[in-house]
């Protein structure tokens, strides 16, 4: 149920005070744990909560929550070794592509960007201690779980929309099971690639983007991937333009925080999913850059941005003709 007053007008006042409230304590909280430099990692895990929060409800994002805290201990752990991290990676993506048997990795999936961030780009030492590892985890279930409450209490679901039939199943387990495999393949080749040459903050763009491209429907993706591909691309053309007056004017910080509470605008109202992808893609890459490291850097994210999309399409046009076979040879999809 809403709260008193709450109208479908003023809703999107709410969501847009409550994303900036959110981030703002996910700042503090982050300074208060001495993790500064996972200001940016627990903004973009809170962003997410906040998305599943407004789309599957409460409980849903503390699911995401926790989940995300458990991750963060293998992907820590594997820092300087290029065949674990790639290990994690890739039983995600295939996780991810499972959930798509409910339909939960339309929103699930933002939470794999702070898992590459802190696979490609640790806010953390090299050689990081279990105090560190400790206060990173708690950073991301405190931070997660201040996110979850204000939301419970400030922006619930409309009535009725918290419901069973949000989570039905949507696939069978075969495609579910395709899609997992198609994100998979394309993680075991671009994880250990950036992991390996030390691709660093560029490396995340590398792995991070066949998630916001691949879709769980091979034959019908086409469109929808080369709508996300331009999406993409346009997220950080956007940051290249405004860099040189960021480099001048305010923090990096200020705009990442308007454009997350523009990103989970447009997931509140199922904006176009290019739109989407552009502001989120921007969002990220203001989140994880300095005023004077912006400029330098767009131009690589965008060639990182350019390898992945050409690698998800190339694993779309193998698997495109596989699936053909197979829906011939077994007359359908079944369940």
């Amino acid at each position: 149920m809403r709260p008193p007053g709450m109208t479908s007008r003023t809703r999107p006042v709410v969501l847009v005070l409550v994303v900036v409230l959110c981030l703002v304590l996910t700042e503090q909280i982050a300074r208060g744990l001495g993790i500064e430099r996972a200001v940016g990692l627990l903004s973009l895990a809170n962003l997410a909560t906040l998305v599943i929060g407004i789309k599957l409800g409460w409980r849903q994002a503390l699911l995401g929550v926790g989940s995300l805290a458990l991750l963060t201990i293998p992907a820590v752990l594997s820092q300087g070794d290029p065949a674990a991290g790639t290990v994690v990676m890739t039983l995600t993506a295939l996780a991810l592509g499972l959930s798509a048997r409910w339909q939960l990795q339309p929103v699930y999936w933002l939470m794999v960007v702070s898992l590459c961030l802190l696979i490609t780009n640790s806010p953390l030492a090299a050689t990081a201690t279990t105090s560190d590892l400790a206060r990173l985890v708690l950073g991301v279930l405190a931070s997660g779980s201040l996110t979850t409450l204000l939301l419970s209490k400030l922006l619930p679901l409309p009535d009725g929309a918290d419901t069973p039939g949000a989570f039905a199943v949507a696939h069978s387990w075969r495609r579910a099971l395709a899609y997992g495999s198609l994100l998979a393949a394309t993680t075991l080749i671009t994880t250990p690639f950036a992991l390996q040459h030390d691709w660093h903050i560029n490396g995340l763009w590398l792995i991070l983007t066949p998630f916001l491209v691949l879709r769980p429907f091979v034959r019908d993706a086409w469109r929808v991937a080369l709508h996300r591909s331009m999406g993409t691309l346009a997220g950080v053309g956007l940051v290249i333009l405004v860099a040189p007056a960021l480099h001048h004017t305010v923090s990096p910080q200020v705009p990442a925080i308007a454009l997350a509470a523009i990103t989970a605008a447009i997931a509140a109202r199922k904006g176009h999913p290019a739109l989407m992808v552009a502001v989120l893609t921007a969002t990220i890459v203001l989140f994880n850059s300095n005023a004077s490291d912006l400029p330098l850097m767009a131009d690589k994210r965008l060639l990182a941005c350019a390898i992945s999309i050409a690698i998800s399409l190339g694993v779309m046009a193998l698997a495109h003709p596989i699936e053909q076979r197979f829906r011939a040879v077994h007359g359908g999809e079944g369940r």
